[in-house]
């Protein structure tokens, strides 16, 4: 009879187990966030907002999420014990942060409200990172991609759901909505993963001033170096193609916005079909073999999509774009945890999204001039597509070694 709590208990702790709870966090952080840029078309109206003010918006959610895993990851690392209670912070973060978004009555507060929302996502990534690595290290990529397979599933749902609630409800009333699935889920997290990071010896773990010389020492390697630097231009490209698009869709193409929020989840929730593939794929023959030639594929698509109009091949170019989107940037994220010790892969992950976010953080307010001053929405496609070619080159450069072919851990 007393059995049965015991087995629960260790199917709690296995790695499969534990990968769904962290991919289903994942999904519901993204079913808002992929949601964001189309409400915000319904906020600017609302508000009246100009395109530099749109871009304040962009960038303050850039720069909140940026520097939050620039700082946190060395913090995340040496408080292992405490992961599971802060990926449950995550999300009844988030949900306030939602509803405070909900009561803004200006610019000025819907800026800080936005701030706090970028938060807790951009904290979940260190954790669920960090706890991934070290349970997979002999599937590491198709782990990684899993874990991204999940928001995959918010960045396809997310969209739609925008679009529909905005047919019906004030776009002040969807925020709230959104706050009661991540306070739910917040009880789930808390009960699934609350003794996450408490297994293992004390030698794994580290002091905070160690981690901080982690850090250092992982930004004089240059494959990390390489890996961020390309992180960094595919991340300009993405955020400019994730933050502008539902403006292109309704404005340019005057979609309304379900039919918007349709075509942008093409664009962003493609990766829940490619995204156990590539990952799997990238195990098996190398990170670069699948990098490159998916970012040059992504980089030819990108250049297409203004040339086909508001054609039935709009929605299979977005598709197309969308098989590699947030998929390339796991397996960036699985070569620079290839790269990098066990014990610092949240400080490695902070560095990777935090540099990257923070050096990228202009990138709104020249996405922006662009559109102003060199032919409107559809030039945002074109400047996405350069700095995605661009990266490609990159990586093809950067001295990636053979993936490690590391045994499971034991018990997993």
């Amino acid at each position: 009879m007393e059995e049965a709590p015991k087995l629960r208990v260790e199917r709690r702790q296995s790695r499969g187990f534990i990968l769904g709870s962290l991919s289903l966090g994942h999904g519901v952080s993204h079913l808002v966030d992929q949601g964001f840029p189309l409400l915000l078309t319904a906020i600017a109206d609302y508000m009246g907002l100009g395109t530099f003010q749109k871009a304040v918006l962009f960038a303050v959610r850039q720069s909140g999420s940026s520097i939050t895993s620039l700082g946190a990851g060395p913090f995340v690392d040496a408080l292992k014990p405490y992961w599971g209670s802060i990926l449950t912070g995550c999300m009844v973060w988030a949900a306030i942060a939602y509803a405070l978004v909900g009561v803004s009555p200006s610019f000025a507060v819907l800026v800080i409200a936005v701030l706090f929302v970028a938060i807790p996502g951009a904290l979940w990534h260190l954790p669920s990172a960090a706890a991934i690595s070290q349970r997979f290290p002999d599937r590491r990529g198709f782990a990684i991609s899993m874990h991204g397979f999940g928001s995959n599933i918010g960045n396809a749902l997310g969209p739609v759901l925008a679009g529909a609630l905005l047919g019906i409800l004030l776009w002040k009333n969807i925020f709230f909505i959104y706050a009661i699935p991540a306070l739910a889920l917040s009880i789930f997290v808390w009960w699934s993963l609350r003794n996450l990071g408490k297994e293992g010896g004390q030698e794994e773990r580290k002091g905070l001033r160690a981690q901080l010389n982690s850090a250092l020492t992982l930004l004089k390697n240059p494959v990390v170096l390489g890996l961020i630097l390309a992180a960094l231009l595919r991340g300009m490209g993405l955020n400019a193609l994730f933050n502008w698009t539902p403006f292109y869709l309704k404005d340019e193409l005057g979609m309304g916005s379900l039919e918007a929020g349709v075509h942008y989840a093409f664009l962003t929730g493609m990766g829940i079909v490619s995204a156990p593939v590539v990952g799997a794929l990238s195990d098996r023959f190398g990170r670069k073999a699948i990098l490159v030639p998916g970012m040059a594929v992504a980089a030819l698509l990108s250049m297409l999509v203004v040339s086909v109009g508001d054609s039935f091949l709009l929605i299979l170019v977005l598709a197309g774009i969308g098989l590699f989107t947030f998929v390339l940037h796991n397996i960036i994220q699985a070569a620079v945890l290839d790269a990098v010790g066990r014990g610092t892969e949240a400080t490695a992950t902070g560095l990777l999204f935090g540099v990257t976010g923070v050096l990228g953080s202009a990138s709104p307010f020249l996405a922006s001039l662009i559109i102003d001053h060199l032919g409107g929405l559809g030039t945002i496609f074109y400047y996405s597509g350069i700095l995605t070619a661009v990266t490609a080159v990159i990586v093809l450069m950067i001295p990636l070694r053979s993936v490690r072919k590391t045994p499971a851990p034991t018990g997993a």
